[in-house]
């Protein structure tokens, strides 16, 4: 009993002269030890998240005296603490406060983005544009490299060297899809040129062969055509198919010329006469319109001019008064041997066609003394 009413009398005199500073702190900070997990928003309490110093929470002391004078300065310095802080800040921060602070967060957050997608964006429109130009690249590289070569070999190579970074750099940039899609165009284009060559290449080789014992079709065209043009006759043009379409071409241009030349079949196609002359094509040798358009033709005092590919055995040729001889395939030899992969069928021919009457419009506006601008001035202007 004397025990307990001992440990009593020393609890009471130790803690009996911090009650004033105990009140002070209450009176600044309330610790709510059941509102702790609420938000700021929602506590009913304002306080703050750093716990202070309690009396619990000091070492324990040997001396009774200097334990009181520990916990009295403790609180005294949280109770002047508050008060700074209070003179300082007005109060603790307050929700409003941090609300601001985030959207100012929000806002920093916001704008770097956007400056990040501007600058992808930016690059994404090089990209397009290097993809854009990059056939122009290659064509000015080879355009300077041509120029480099003529100022010695040195410049050349460092030429050479520049081109091939800037070449790279492109390719790079537009990446291995594009680079294969560039080299398939070339590709295809390359395959277009050396097709194109070699039809060419046979369409010229009709002119240089023997025509013997006929003369060279372009000089029998040109003769024929002069002769009527200074007789001021009047010239008919027919053929059939794709020759047909040769002919009418030809018909245009004898119009350009100066020329009285018709179509027949035309709505407007007049009588032919004497001294009028007939151009025809049967390049397999014979068709029954052509045969009997010349015909009529030959009995009306008309003078017929025959193409064809087989003056020896077509049926039209025994009503030809001249034979241009055009020694071309057509589909009356277009089975014998192997055949042209190229050209088939009468393509030869009508291709062989269109060629040779280009050059008898070239012979005819100088025999006939024709300058270009009066060749133009007489297009049609109804189109």
């Amino acid at each position: 009993m004397t025990t307990v009413l001992y440990f009593y009398w020393h609890v009471q005199r130790k803690w009996f002269h911090l009650i004033p500073a105990i009140s002070i702190f209450r009176s600044r900070v309330r610790w709510d030890e059941a509102n702790i997990v609420e938000i700021e928003s929602t506590k009913p309490v304002r306080q703050k998240i750093t716990e202070p110093k309690t009396p619990g929470s000091f070492e324990e002391c040997v001396d009774g005296e200097h334990c009181e004078t520990n916990a009295v300065s403790a609180f005294d310095d949280a109770a002047s603490g508050s008060r700074k802080g209070t003179k300082e800040s007005d109060g603790w921060t307050s929700s409003e406060d941090e609300a601001e602070a985030m959207e100012q967060d929000d806002d920093d957050k916001n704008l770097s983005f956007k400056e990040q997608r501007k600058a992808h964006y930016d690059e994404f429109l090089k990209v397009k544009e290097l993809r854009q130009k990059a056939s122009l690249v290659e064509d000015e590289s080879d355009e300077d490299n041509n120029a480099e070569l003529t100022k010695g070999k040195g410049s050349s190579d460092k030429s050479a060297d520049r081109n091939r970074e800037q070449k790279l750099s492109v390719l790079g940039a537009i990446g291995p899809r594009r680079r294969i899609s560039m080299k398939s165009a070339q590709s295809r284009s390359d395959e277009a040129g050396s097709m194109a060559a070699e039809i060419c290449s046979q369409i010229a080789s009709i002119f240089s062969k023997p025509t013997h014992p006929y003369p060279p079709p372009l000089d029998v065209l040109v003769n024929e055509l002069t002769a009527v043009a200074s007789r001021k006759a009047r010239v008919f043009l027919y053929g059939v198919g794709r020759e047909g379409l040769m002919l009418k071409a030809l018909c245009m241009r004898l119009a350009h010329l100066g020329l009285q030349a018709h179509l027949v079949f035309d709505m407007t196609t007049p009588p032919i006469a004497t001294g009028d002359l007939l151009v025809a094509s049967a390049g397999p040798g014979g068709f029954s319109t052509v045969e009997a358009i010349c015909s009529v033709a030959r009995s009306n005092g008309g003078r017929v001019l025959l193409l064809t590919a087989q003056p020896e055995r077509g049926s039209c040729v025994r009503h030809a008064n001249a034979v241009a001889y055009v020694a071309a395939q057509t589909m009356a030899d277009d089975e014998e041997g192997e055949g042209n992969e190229l050209l088939p069928m009468g393509s030869l021919y009508e291709g062989a066609l269109f060629v040779v009457f280009e050059m008898v419009v070239y012979k005819l506006r100088e025999a006939l003394d024709q300058t270009p601008e009066a060749v133009r001035s007489r297009h049609t202007n109804l189109e």
